[in-house]
């Protein structure tokens, strides 16, 4: 058997860092910032101290969403002999797994807030309507140059502190092919340190950061739509709610058949959004 399956593409499972459990399906945590002086603040020789309102941190908070993948297989399915020769409710399973993965991601990347109320599922959001600070929707089919790319980034560079630029460039396929042809400042890298399976592509933008670049298939594609996002990638994680880590849970028999689910709750933590860019309206064209 040879499962070909695009399952498996998972970066941002893989790589964000863990966070803090989550105690409460609302969870929250505290940002800070402030903004660069604009003018002179000069003082008069023995002039008294003038005090302003100082800035306090915020807190912010995301909704912990609840992911399963449940399996059932008869035992029929079970007894009868397969081509694979194994049991077919622990090929389910492996499979279930793998699509919980999977379903993360794309929560990850394109989740939508949802309160959860009269019943319905909760929601978080994800990487997409976290970024507020640094959005612009450019006009529909706006092509993705060398001077986009340099403007995003210079877009992340006013925001934040030189040390907080955003160092990941996260877009569609269509995107990183158009950035491939860029004739300078492109190089590929070994990304063992990012536990990637092959080689990436590194931009070296004008604001003087080199920016990794990934494509991802759950980005927005349709044509004229297409999203880009420019991401600090240590300023995001993963928080799970106290003792719900992906994990299995076996069902109670309801009749002739093995039931059972995978399930995990969790949400997207976000600490300086400020530092990443979201700009949409791309063309999906070379």
């Amino acid at each position: 058997l040879r499962d070909v399956s695009p399952n498996t593409d998972n970066y941002f499972v893989s790589n964000l860092k863990k966070a803090p459990n989550a105690t409460n399906t609302l969870h929250e945590w505290v940002t800070f910032n402030t903004a660069r002086p604009t003018s002179t603040n000069f003082a008069a020789e023995g002039a008294a101290a003038s005090y302003s309102v100082l800035a306090q941190p915020t807190r912010t908070n995301n909704v912990t969403a609840i992911i399963s993948r449940p399996v059932r297989v008869t035992g029929t399915e079970r007894a009868i002999s397969v081509a694979t020769g194994e049991d077919p409710y622990a090929f389910q399973k492996a499979e279930a797994i793998k699509m919980l993965k999977a379903d993360m991601e794309y929560a990850i990347v394109r989740g939508a807030r949802a309160s959860g109320a009269s019943g319905t599922a909760r929601g978080m959001t994800g990487l997409g309507g976290c970024i507020s600070t640094n959005f612009t929707e450019r006009a529909s089919g706006t092509s993705f140059s060398e001077t986009e790319f340099n403007d995003i980034m210079q877009d992340s560079y006013d925001a934040v502190g030189s040390m907080y630029i955003a160092d990941l460039l996260v877009c569609t396929m269509v995107i990183k092919r158009r950035i491939s042809g860029f004739t300078t400042n492109t190089r590929n890298i070994d990304a063992k340190e990012k536990r990637l399976t092959s080689e990436v592509q590194v931009y070296d933008s004008q604001v003087g950061k080199s920016v990794m670049i990934i494509p991802h298939k759950d980005m927005i594609s349709t044509a004229g739509t297409v999203n880009v996002f420019a991401l600090r990638e240590d300023t995001f994680a993963m928080s799970f709610l106290t003792g719900r880590e992906p994990q299995w849970q076996e069902l109670a028999i309801d009749g002739d058949r093995s039931n059972g689910q995978y399930l995990t709750e969790f949400t997207l933590v976000s600490y300086a959004q400020r530092a990443s860019v979201k700009r949409t309206g791309y063309a999906n064209t070379l």
